[in-house]
């Protein structure tokens, strides 16, 4: 099913430069040398440049090549499905571009087969908070919360959600929450005064 939601995807850069081992190599060639190295039953030496290219692509996901990123996660979960992180990481890419609904699908998928991972419900609520879901957002927060209570960012993100919803107390909790956890998390303090503005304009 997710080798199908991918068929509609744009394909990206096969021609893209990638290192391997210090070797400059095309993504195509990057990935037909994994596979060969599959048949040659050398699968620690697969898993190696499979890991190599999902580094570069790490990389170059923070460094808001978005395009270049997404080639190397989809070719390389193409190639290999059990990497269920590349699909994830896909989603994420799509949530940044502003297509949510294409995000949400990716994140699901990744979903069915790591239901436990907290970094992908937090994902997910992000797509649906994006698409207006707010409710939906908001669960699943907080089912990132129950797998990981130090989520930082999910308490940041559903006392958002919360006042979104003009729920003062609730997001007055979570950002407190978030603060309590990283001290210096500025975008958190600010939300914080916000709620508390809010909550006071509401009671006068």
């Amino acid at each position: 099913e997710a080798m199908s939601l991918l068929q509609g995807l744009m394909r990206g850069n096969q021609q893209l430069m990638v290192r391997i081992n210090e070797q400059p190599l095309t993504l195509t060639q990057a990935i037909a040398l994994a596979e060969q190295r599959l048949k040659d039953r050398q699968p620690q030496q697969a898993q190696n440049i499979y890991g190599q290219l999902l580094e570069q692509a790490a990389q170059w996901h923070r460094d808001k090549r978005l395009d270049d990123a997404e080639a190397v996660y989809r070719q390389v979960f193409e190639a290999e499905p059990g990497y269920i992180d590349a699909l994830h990481l896909l989603g994420v890419i799509y949530s940044q571009r502003g297509d949510h609904a294409t995000a949400e699908r990716l994140i699901r998928q990744a979903l069915r087969e790591n239901p436990n991972s907290d970094t992908y419900h937090n994902n997910l609520g992000k797509a649906l908070q994006g698409l207006g879901r707010l409710e939906e957002a908001a669960d699943s927060y907080r089912r990132t919360l129950e797998l990981n209570p130090n989520h930082v960012l999910a308490c940041n993100n559903l006392g958002n959600v919360q006042l979104e919803l003009g729920q003062w107390e609730e997001a007055i909790i979570c950002f407190r929450q978030a603060v309590a956890l990283r001290p210096d998390f500025n975008e958190a303090h600010r939300n914080l005064d916000q709620a508390l503005q809010k909550q006071r304009g509401s009671n006068g």
